[in-house]
């Protein structure tokens, strides 16, 4: 999957854990993103994400699958629901313009 440049606030909520992480996004695809973070959660976690960008809000269920240490993590988006997934749509089309 194609990444694009992206930059959104992020809010990551681990799913039984409660542990909340800030983040900042650097790339995004259709499927997940990569997220910049100094505490990232360890990988195969699962996680709600928000990203927050222009007055909108991006949801989804996702999980961590590779973690580079004080640095950041990719994400893959899971259980996406047909609208939040228009606006990730949209998001995108607006980085390819």
């Amino acid at each position: 999957m194609r990444r694009h440049p992206f930059v959104a606030l992020a809010e990551l909520i681990g799913v039984g854990s409660n542990q909340r992480v800030s983040a900042q996004t650097t790339q995004l695809s259709t499927t997940g993103c990569y997220l910049g973070a100094a505490n990232p959660f360890p990988e195969g976690a699962r996680i709600r994400i928000r990203l927050m960008k222009d007055g909108a809000t991006f949801e989804s269920e996702g999980r961590v699958l590779h973690v580079h240490a004080e640095f950041g993590m990719g994400v893959i988006f899971e259980n996406v629901p047909p609208e939040q997934q228009n606006l990730l749509d949209s998001w995108l089309a607006k980085t390819q313009s």
